[in-house]
This record gives structure tokens, C-alpha cells and sequence, in this order.
């Protein structure tokens, strides 16, 4: 049996288009020809390094050398552990264990092996100068061009990427993907959100995170360019600086989109996601004629799951829209299972390779959920954030919903905290669009919830709280404050 693989993309682009924008920042231009160039050269320091298949842990900040590593690492064979750019050392020292890390590389380091102390790992010369504070070519000039050599085909099969959850309700976990997974997932997400080789992702999410990763793979599959903006460049700016025709945000970006003055024409969609989106927020948003697209998606599936079309009402775009090809869902026992192409092959325990599938190949999300009567997917929250206070069961994303319901609430997470009387009772953390009223938004909550429902502290949102908070984060904090 054959096994089906794919042309490097970005050769294949190269090939085809050389002149045309691949890669878009603030101070340069990457064209197909130029891309490929630094994809070539980052390959060769790949295979110098270690063989095809070694796993290399990496915590580098979004930037054109990290996009061309991991095109490098889909042309060489080398599996990339994308590692978060926010995590103190120590759990950065985790997160290489987990996973048996042949090698690691950030910013500030020479690439080490894990496993040797700290011994440097020679770099020969190649077509990219680099130095100790300077790995795999992060700040690299060009010496030389490669020869344009032959690439062979990449098997759909291959491992390519290990990729953590966003543990915010636990211990981050390590879900290998190969390459296959993210050829599946951008294909299908293509079917709904058509992306042309004229178009123009906007990256503003990180790359060590699954929803940032598959843009690259998108991109680079359908011939489109990635635009990296700038830090201090904002959303808006970015998408009229640079003619942006896609973008993936999530609820705080949408949020402080909305308050700037931009123009939308250049537009075609906006893929939303990460958490539950405030009914307000989606208003604002249908106002302002932007080309929301809700949606479900999970580290373990490649990013997008389900996606809602483009300019329909206010009420679809409250749910998470219909499965795309290449995925497949089922609600069972009100849980939402997924399998498909794009499934992760299991979580990485050292040499293991952990795979929490049942005999059919369904994978149980831990998300709760159902289907309504137009086949769309509605989440309703997590099975294991429910508590019980005073002998009731509290599902926190319901006194969410009902958070996110209200006037002026961008976004809302509930966690408990634990109480001598009732055992544990809900807190909520809140980001409003202007100032937080804890006692005004608690007697609006007594209108649509039982007493014991109630947050008994509301709290603002946390300044460093990131794309998808953690719960077990918050309720730490939410337990210092309430003991002062």
C-alpha cells in the first residue's frame, strides 16, 4: 500500500511563483524564491545538528526564523516541540523532559542536548551566521545562496510536530501530530474559508500554540503570504497596513479591534475562537460588517474543528458552527467526541506515545456539548470544571454565559474557592469595556441565576492572562485574595 505524501510547499511555490510576497513584516518582504532560500539554509543547520526524526524542543517568539523552522523541520523530517514563550525555566525544563527532547534551542541559548548538561553542539559552517546568542540563524545575514537541490516528497504519515495544550484546566500535555494532521486540517478549513494564493493570513497568535501553527501550514499550502506584524503594531493597523485578508483572533483581540478605526474592505474572514464570545462582542462585531467566523477547535485536532459561515445572524454565530471535511463529531452522553485525518496520534510520555482512543478511533474531547436542529455544534463546557457548593452541581461556564450576556462584558471565567460552610463557592474573574461594578453586575446575575450561583467576589481580568487562561491559575489567585 502506498503511502500519500506532498511536495515541500514552499518549493512548490517557489517553483511556480518565486516573486511573489510568501512572508510580510513591518521591515522586509520575503518572496517564494527568498523564503525558500531561508528555508534551505535552516534545513542544512537541521540536519547538521541531528537525523531526520530527532525531536527538537524550541521556545522562540513569533519572527520569519521560527516560520522558516518550521517549514524546515516539514521539508527535513525533524519533529519541532513547540514550547510556550511565557513559561518560567522550571517548566520549561518539564516540558523537554516530557517529551525526551534530542535538542533544544531558544533566543538566548546555543542549541544544548538536554541530556548532556550544557555542551554546545558544534555549528559548521553553512550559509547562515549565527552565535551563541544567536541559534539556528535567529538573527541570521545571508553568505550565500544554497543550490537549488532536489526535495523529495513529504509522506503524510511522518511526525512532525509536538504541540501542548493549553492546560488551563490541568497539566499541560504533548499531542504529536504528523504531517498529515496539518495538511487535513488547512484543506478542510479551505472548503469553508477559501484562502487564494492572493490572500493575506494575519499571524498575531503564537506559533508555539496550534491555532498560530496551522496558519503557517495554510498559508503555505494555498500560496498565500503570512503577515507578521510588529509588536507594537495593533490589529487594526496591521490589517490596513498590510491588506490583510484573513485573521485568526480571539475574544480580548476582537475586543480592542473593535475600539479602533480601521477599514474592513480588504477583509474576507475572521476565524474566531479560544474561549466563549460575549453576545455583545458578536453585535459590535455584525455592526461593523466584520466577517466573524465562531468556531471549535482543539490542540489535539489540529486547531479548527467546526466553523460558522460568514454574515449570518447573531444567533448562528453563538454557536460553533458545522464540522469541516476531514473531521468528524459525535455528542455522547452529552461530551463532544471527535476522529478524522486531522486527529492527533497520541500524547507524548517520554518514548511513550500515550493514545487515548477508544476501539473506533474517537477521542473524548472532555468538552460538553450538543448539536441543534440546524446541525450546529454549541459548547457547553468542560467535564472537569464542575464543583459542588452546598451539595449543588455548578457547571462555572453557565454563570459564564450569563456573565458574558451582560451589557459591557467582553469576556468572564468562574472558578471556585474553597468555603467553610458551603465547601467551595464561585468566583469570577471579568474584563469589561469599561469599569468593573462587581455590586452592579451581581444584581444583574440575581435576575437569570439561583442565589447559590452567584460569584460571591468578582474580580477584573487579569492583566497576563493570555489567550486562554487558566482555571487552575485563577483559582490560586482567586484563593489569595479571598484569604486577605
Amino acid at each position: 500500500m502506498s503511502v500519500e505524501t506532498i511536495l515541500c510547499p514552499v518549493r512548490v511555490n517557489t517553483e511556480s511563483r518565486p516573486d511573489v510576497p510568501a512572508l510580510i513584516t513591518s521591515e522586509k518582504t520575503w518572496s517564494w524564491a527568498e523564503l525558500d532560500e531561508l528555508v534551505s539554509s535552516t534545513a542544512a543547520h537541521l540536519n547538521e545538528m541531528a537525523p531526520p526524526g530527532s525531536r527538537i524542543a524550541v521556545q522562540m517568539p513569533n519572527s520569519p526564523e521560527l516560520v522558516a523552522l518550521i517549514l524546515a523541520a516539514l521539508r527535513t523530517g525533524h519533529v519541532l516541540a513547540l514550547i510556550s514563550t511565557r513559561l518560567p525555566e522550571n517548566d520549561v525544563e518539564t516540558a523537554r523532559k516530557q517529551i525526551r527532547a534530542d535538542l533544544f534551542t531558544n533566543l538566548s541559548h546555543t542549541p544544548t542536548r538536554p541530556h548532556a548538561h550544557t555542551q554546545d553542539i558544534p555549528s559548521p559552517p553553512h550559509p547562515l551566521t549565527t552565535s551563541p546568542s544567536d541559534p539556528l540563524g535567529a538573527r541570521a545575514t545571508y553568505i550565500s545562496p544554497l543550490p537549488h537541490v532536489t526535495i523529495l516528497p513529504i509522506p503524510l504519515t511522518r511526525p512532525a510536530t509536538i504541540t501542548y495544550t493549553s492546560g488551563s484546566a490541568g497539566t499541560p500535555k504533548a499531542a504529536l501530530h504528523t504531517v498529515g494532521s496539518h495538511v487535513w486540517s488547512a484543506r478542510g478549513l479551505a472548503e469553508a474559508l477559501p484562502l487564494a494564493q492572493e490572500d493575506r493570513w494575519l499571524l498575531n497568535l503564537p506559533l508555539y500554540h496550534v491555532s498560530g501553527l496551522a496558519i503557517v501550514y495554510r498559508c503555505a499550502l494555498a500560496g498565500a503570504a503570512v503577515v507578521l506584524p510588529g509588536h507594537e503594531m495593533s490589529t487594526g493597523e496591521a490589517i490596513r497596513a498590510f491588506g490583510v485578508t484573513h485573521s485568526s483572533l480571539v475574544a480580548a483581540q476582537l475586543y480592542r479591534l473593535l475600539r479602533e478605526d480601521f477599514a474592513v474592505n480588504t477583509l474576507k474572514a475572521i476565524l474566531l475562537g479560544g474561549s466563549a464570545i460575549s453576545p455583545g462582542l458578536l453585535a459590535a462585531a455584525s455592526e461593523r460588517s466584520l466577517p466573524i467566523h465562531t468556531s471549535y477547535g482543539l490542540t489535539e485536532m489540529a486547531s479548527t474543528v467546526s466553523v460558522t459561515s460568514a454574515f449570518i445572524s447573531t444567533l448562528e454565530l453563538a454557536s460553533s458552527g458545522r464540522p469541516l471535511p476531514h473531521r468528524e463529531l459525535a455528542i455522547r452522553d452529552g461530551e463532544i467526541q471527535v476522529r478524522g485525518r486531522t486527529r492527533f496520534t497520541g500524547y507524548v510520555e517520554g518514548k511513550q506515545l500515550i493514545q487515548p482512543f477508544d476501539d473506533q478511533g474517537w477521542f473524548a474531547t472532555g468538552d460538553l456539548g450538543y448539536m441543534d436542529e440546524t446541525g450546529c455544534l454549541h459548547v457547553a463546557g468542560r467535564t472537569d470544571n464542575q464543583f459542588v457548593s452546598g451539595g449543588e452541581n455548578i457547571q462555572p461556564e453557565e454563570i459564564e454565559a450569563a456573565l458574558n450576556a451582560l451589557s459591557g462584558v467582553v469576556q468572564a471565567i468562574v472558578v471556585p474557592v474553597a468555603d467553610d460552610e458551603f465547601g467551595q463557592r464561585p468566583v469570577a474573574f471579568v474584563q469589561m469595556e469599561d469599569e468593573l461594578d462587581p455590586q452592579a453586575i451581581r444584581t444583574s446575575l440575581e435576575a437569570t441565576l439561583p442565589r447559590f450561583k452567584l460569584p460571591v467576589a468578582i474580580y477584573p481580568w487579569p492583566t497576563l492572562a493570555g489567550m486562554k487562561p487558566s482555571r487552575t491559575a485563577l483559582q490560586r489567585e482567586a484563593e489569595v485574595r479571598n484569604a486577605r
